[in-house]
């Protein structure tokens, strides 16, 4: 992968690029780290980049920037994060403006995915820049948007275990890794609920398939909203290395290859 920079508001900022080889008209993949992740770690724990060169689209992993922009970013103490603010909504859109120009991508296949608070930052660039979105993914997040009101409704994929110690799938008391403070969560039934709220879809969901530990819904409506639950799986990304301390994150999960199933849900969408 490579390393490109693009500047925003004077800013300058980093995302890593994995080319699809010399066709154009490829589709495009963009996926959003979580708090205290980087491009680099992130591509590790997911594979998506070994992925992306098997089934031929281009991947894009931008970088979210630390609170304190003076000291290099570290796990802990000043973790890489996305704010969900308009300047990083403003960032990634550069990031897949710059990446159709250098490599001549389909404007029509531009999806975008992400992990924990990726996820949610791509609840919020789904939000804000529907117009720029065939398909989005996001895993083991929260949609932290007051009444979301997307230009289109997006096809969404939503990915979630059920042993989540930080997102919590029936809600409680969490302990965050960043200062050990502890924050109460809601359900995530209620961001999925919001999302089919501003997507059009029925808020109650249909049962499709439960088998092998891997329970999928879909919210009926006008474009397709899926939701999938994985049992026993702690805050990693499906079938990835699960790289992240178990004490933090509890425990992996191989019941699914998450980089398969999303990508299956992007390729049935055009924008």
């Amino acid at each position: 992968m490579e390393s490109v920079s693009v500047t925003v508001a004077g800013v300058e900022r980093r995302y890593l690029l994995a080319r699809a080889g010399s066709d154009a008209h490829r589709p495009v993949v963009v996926f959003l780290h979580g708090t205290g992740g980087t491009a680099a770690w992130a591509d590790g724990e997911t594979g998506w980049s070994a992925f992306a060169g098997r089934a031929g689209f281009t991947l894009a992993i931008p970088e979210g920037l630390p609170p304190d922009s003076a000291r290099p970013p570290k796990f802990l103490t000043n973790p890489q994060r996305w704010t969900e603010g308009p300047e990083d909504v403003e960032f990634l859109a550069a990031v897949i403006a710059d990446v159709l120009d250098q490599t001549d991508g389909d404007p029509r296949r531009v999806y975008l995915s992400g992990f924990s608070n990726g996820a949610a930052m791509a609840f919020r660039f789904a939000t804000e820049r529907s117009d720029l979105l065939a398909a989005v993914a996001p895993v083991a997040g929260y949609c932290r948007v007051a009444d979301p009101r997307p230009s289109r409704p997006v096809p969404t994929l939503y990915v979630i275990g059920t042993a989540d110690p930080l997102v919590p799938l029936h809600g409680g008391q969490v302990r965050l890794p960043w200062g050990g403070r502890v924050v109460r969560r809601g359900p995530v039934v209620e961001s999925l609920e919001a999302w089919a709220s501003a997507l059009g879809c029925a808020p109650v969901p249909e049962v499709v398939s439960d088998t092998g530990g891997v329970r999928e819904e879909v919210y009926p409506g006008p474009v397709e909203y899926r939701a999938v639950f994985v049992e026993g799986l702690g805050h990693h990304w499906p079938g990835g290395k699960g790289q992240l301390n178990p004490r933090i994150g509890g425990q992996p999960s191989n019941k699914l290859n998450a980089n398969e199933l999303i990508w299956g849900f992007f390729s049935r969408h055009v924008l």
